[in-house]
């Protein structure tokens, strides 16, 4: 990183009505609109040059004594928060780095952070990066596992950080969430007031990423997925405009954010649904088991999931795990109240034999619950994701989890390997909630299980390896899907890894209306071009690889 800027004052953003942008709209207008002193950009220097060099040009600007080549819009950014800037800072760019959980991500090499304190700024410096088409990322917890997802080489790196404000309504029915919190924090917060809104499930995790991709609570059996409980999102548009969408206020643009993930704007603001929860009482923790008890572990996870009508507090998750050439899998139970340890719902897994080699189940508090898991989430390592979706198969399960012991032998001597699959169940309840407030773009009509391979390990030299050996387990688990007839296409983007096409699993008519929607309110395709990572709606993968699985 060439230079970090911390901003503590912004500019004032006016009230202004939802006026999608026009083709020929003045970006410099739009600027002077908010208060800012254009004259003072190096805007004349930009003009002079290539339409294309504003990001690119290495400049000796008199804003600027620093020796490092920077970007006419961190120039500008100087510029206007001149006081509050800082040189460029070894300390400070490695613990910026430090703030992204994949080592992949935190290798990106930003020509500088821009630490918005709120969305006046976070306007200010799209418009910049439109007037300089320097392309930017956004990072809220920076979770995600590939390079480009919120962190970028050469261009902005926008971080919400500071956007961490959390207000309960008067009337106790939502939560307004800034999209810089992580879901530790909302917990800690919500926990005196005894109310909760769907969140994740580790600390760390931005509410950002994890509410735009779905977001899969514990509660999600009782309430639904995150973005099912967004009441209205508070969202900066590529014309610089601040504006709300909710079920009545801009609807199409509503349903869009339900899953659509980047590219309709950045959202600062998350208005959610309130739930009770007395005191945040949980109970929860996991059981680790032996190859013995394999088979009726799965079919205890396969009851489970069908079942989650008869007491949807319930949830359960399968982690397969290869370690030290021995074969272990680690089920995690939660309850949403302190009496999960009695819930008739655990019958069968309670009955398992043999017996589990350990059990840290207890009641516990929801904040807490989730530091426990985020320790299980090491920082520091390459990691990545990667999914599949298919019908309720208990057949299906079996085979999965064999091909994934047969599989991950081949990447037994990769360095600091960790190859973890988890089983997790997308359930009838969950598919119901999806219907509120219009819907989403998700395309789920029916119950599925999501296969989730979230493998770890040191070295960049065996990513080769590690994504070979993942494409032929998930290739093999596609194919007998296929043949057996429980194939889905949905993939859920929070787990979808950098080769996948995550929009063409939502259906070619919700695909078909996403790009609509974003060139109503984007026609310029800021958030597809200046915004490139992550998923975007017609480009297909983030990364195009033949090698690897795709589907």
């Amino acid at each position: 990183m060439r230079y970090v800027l911390y901003v503590t004052a912004a500019l004032a953003l006016g009230a202004q009505a939802l006026l999608p942008e026009a083709p020929d709209s003045s970006v410099l207008q739009a600027l002077r609109n908010q208060g800012v002193k254009t004259e003072e950009l190096p805007v004349a220097e930009l003009l002079s040059r290539s339409p294309n060099s504003g990001c690119a040009a290495a400049v000796g600007h008199p804003f600027l004594l620093f020796a490092y080549a920077l970007t006419f819009q961190c120039a500008s950014l100087h510029t206007l928060y001149r006081s509050d800037s800082l040189q460029d800072n070894v300390t400070a760019c490695t613990e910026f780095s430090n703030g992204y959980w994949s080592t992949q991500q935190a290798e990106a090499d930003p020509y500088c952070i821009f630490k918005a304190p709120h969305s006046a700024s976070i306007s200010t410096a799209i418009l910049l990066a439109r007037l300089y088409r320097c392309p930017f990322a956004v990072k809220s917890g920076g979770h995600a596992a590939f390079p480009g997802a919120s962190n970028i080489n050469n261009g902005i790196t926008i971080s919400l950080e500071r956007l961490n404000t959390l207000q309960i309504a008067p009337d106790r029915k939502t939560v307004a969430v800034g999209a810089g919190m992580r879901w530790g924090s909302v917990y800690s917060t919500l926990e005196p007031s005894n109310l909760a809104v769907i969140g994740g499930r580790v600390s760390s995790i931005g509410v950002g990423g994890l509410t735009l991709g779905g977001g899969i609570s514990f509660l999600s059996n009782l309430h639904g997925w995150a973005c099912d409980n967004v009441v209205s999102y508070e969202i900066i548009l590529a014309s610089g405009i601040s504006t709300t969408a909710s079920a009545t206020k801009n609807p199409d643009l509503y349903w869009a954010l339900r899953g659509g993930g980047n590219n309709f704007g950045i959202v600062t603001k998350f208005h959610y649904e309130a739930h009770s929860l007395p005191g945040h009482n949980m109970w929860g923790g996991s059981r680790l088991y032996t190859e013995a008890a394999f088979p009726q572990l799965t079919n205890a996870f396969h009851n489970v999931i069908t079942n989650s009508y008869t007491d949807p507090k319930a949830g359960t998750w399968i982690a397969w795990i290869y370690m030290n050439n021995t074969k272990m899998a680690s089920t995690e139970l939660w309850y949403a109240g302190p009496e999960g340890d009695s819930a008739p719902i655990w019958k069968e897994y309670n009955s398992l034999t043999p017996p589990p080699i350990s059990d840290t189940t207890s009641p516990l508090k929801l904040a807490n619950y989730t530091r426990i898991l985020d320790a299980a989430n090491p920082y520091g390592l390459r990691e990545t994701f990667y999914g599949i979706t298919f019908k309720l198969s208990l057949e299906m399960l079996h085979i999965t989890r064999d091909i994934f012991f047969n599989e991950v032998r081949s990447v037994a001597n990769v360095t600091g390997v960790a190859p973890i699959m988890l089983f997790q169940g997308i359930t009838s309840e969950q598919v119901n909630h999806m219907a509120k407030r219009g819907g989403n773009p998700l395309g789920v009509g029916e119950p599925l299980y999501l296969v989730h391979l979230s493998p770890w390990w040191e070295l960049a030299e065996d990513d080769g390896r590690m994504y070979a050996m993942i494409s032929r387990l998930l290739e093999r688990v596609k194919a007998e899907a296929k043949k057996r007839g429980p194939d889905s296409d949905y993939l859920y983007m929070n787990y979808a890894g950098l080769y996948q096409d995550v929009i063409r699993g939502y259906g070619r008519e919700n695909q078909r209306k996403l790009v609509q929607i974003a060139k109503k309110y984007d026609p310029q395709g800021v958030f597809q071009k200046l915004q490139p990572g992550y998923f975007k709606l017609e480009d297909g993968a983030p990364v195009k690889d033949g090698r690897y699985f795709s589907g």
